[in-house]
């Protein structure tokens, strides 16, 4: 089998991003979803497939000078601009962790749970994403990802944290 070659930064990255994945969602899962079992079943279920896919390609990979130094899908923390395919709107879109603090720079953000983020992330370039919504079925092309300013948000958990016990029944 012929092995994908990534450059040495982006390698790196990829593998410093798994680890800080691994880190951040054992806060979100007890924090966000510790009121829902099958939320939370669910939710730890897509954080382990993904990095579980995310090792896997590293271990599939070689590191060489003359590999292109740019990420081969979109992962959490990426730009990802999209058009839509039908009325050609483009969209700057960042993936980023749930509840993330609001992006700037007239970035989107969808969250990697949500049906935007699970249908981009993965996805290489020219890659045609259907993203179910109540409105219907909307398709997009994955144009660009850019991993240069990579942000995968930070979660403002002190509202589930600090909430009185009398908000649990809300």
């Amino acid at each position: 089998m012929k092995k994908t070659a990534l450059s040495e930064r982006m390698y790196r990255l990829l593998a410093d991003h798994i680890a800080e994945i691994e880190r951040e969602k054992e806060p979100i899962l007890k924090s966000l979803f510790s009121e829902n079992a099958q939320t939370a079943m669910q939710s730890e279920a897509f954080f382990r497939e993904y990095t579980d896919k995310l090792e896997k390609y590293l271990k599939n990979a070689e590191v060489r000078k003359d590999a292109a130094d740019a990420c081969p899908f979109s992962i959490i923390g990426s730009v990802v601009q999209i058009r839509d395919l039908e009325d050609s709107e483009i969209i700057n879109c960042r993936i980023v962790l749930p509840y993330a603090g609001k992006s700037t720079g007239g970035l989107f953000d969808a969250s990697c749970l949500s049906p935007m983020g699970q249908a981009l992330l993965l996805n290489p370039p020219g890659s045609i994403v259907t993203v179910s919504t109540p409105a219907g079925q909307i398709r997009y092309e994955i144009i660009s990802i850019s991993v240069d300013d990579l942000d995968i948000g930070e979660s403002d958990l002190s509202y589930y944290i600090n909430r009185p016990k009398a908000a649990l029944a809300d």
